[in-house]
């Protein structure tokens, strides 16, 4: 008597031997693709914070100018909150208009703004003033 469900060729151990080579193989790529994406959005968390440190610094230089419209920039490099580091500076074009140059930096990452903001010089609680207009560009950076 014959028993059909027995395997006298051998075929059943390489062919499992090929699925779980195939299914190493899959998991492998699987796992190289999601340590790729998570070095590409560290990168990009990196690169978002190094223009969010310099939107500080343009904060903190409404804040300073309004404060005294004489304000000059900072003297060297900054650390900020983020753990980034910037830098301001300010050119006085006439007594109502100033060019500004922001620099930050976070890890890798560099960026450079400019901008014009034209004053309101306070006469009453001078040197202090008033923003009128600011108007900024991001300009480019590594």
């Amino acid at each position: 008597m014959r028993k059909t469900g027995q395997n006298e060729n051998g075929f059943v151990l390489p062919l499992v031997l090929v699925v779980m080579a195939l299914l190493a193989a899959g998991a492998g790529y699987s796992l190289t693709r999601g340590i790729a994406e998570l070095q590409a959005n560290s990168l990009n968390q990196d690169y978002q914070l190094c223009i969010l440190t310099g939107k500080n610094a343009m904060a903190i230089l409404q804040a300073e100018l309004e404060k005294d419209v004489n304000y000059s920039g900072s003297s060297g490099k900054v650390f900020d909150e983020n753990g980034g580091f910037y830098q301001i500076q300010v050119f006085k074009t006439s007594e109502k208009l100033r060019y500004v140059e922001v620099e930050s930096e976070f890890h890798a990452y560099q960026k450079k703004f400019s901008g014009e903001i034209e004053l309101m010089p306070d006469s009453v609680t001078a040197p202090s003033g008033q923003i009128i207009k600011f108007s900024w560009k991001l300009l480019g950076g590594v």
